[in-house]
């Protein structure tokens, strides 16, 4: 799917859960998305600050806060403390992540299937959600 695409579908997928859509909030995701790895809500307003975009951080807070709950972003803790997000695509996948770079790739899995069904069979435990990242170094770092 092209980023313009992404960015359509994530548009309505945001008013489709009541979130407004203003030049703001899709000026965050433009950034947001064009990051390409992990970055917490004060480097991405730093960013946006840098191109004078008007932009407050209580903007991006919310932002992030709405983009997980449509699935556009994942979340996780970074080594400092704070929480550091990810642009994700809609399609379902996994992440590989450099620790030197911080670069991040997405990585299709379709054998998660057969494990989930493990799980559910052998263990009898019933998966809601997943998360997987793979932990290593991108071509450029390695």
């Amino acid at each position: 799917m092209s980023r313009e695409l992404a960015l359509r579908a994530l548009r309505s997928a945001l008013a489709k859960c009541a979130y407004r859509i203003t030049k703001q909030r899709m000026s965050i995701v433009r950034e947001f998305a064009a990051v390409g790895r992990y970055v917490t809500a004060k480097e991405l307003h730093h960013r946006l600050a840098r191109k004078r975009s008007g932009v407050g951080l209580a903007t991006v807070y919310r932002t992030l806060e709405a983009l997980q709950d449509v699935g556009a972003a994942s979340a996780r803790p970074q080594p400092h403390g704070e929480t550091g997000f990810l642009f994700c695509p809609a399609d379902h996948h996994h992440h590989a992540v450099c620790t030197r770079c911080g670069r991040v790739e997405d990585v299709p899995c379709k054998s998660i299937g057969k494990i989930a069904r493990e799980l559910t069979s052998g263990l009898r435990f019933t998966t809601t959600q997943h998360r997987l990242e793979f932990l290593g170094l991108c071509e450029r770092c390695s």
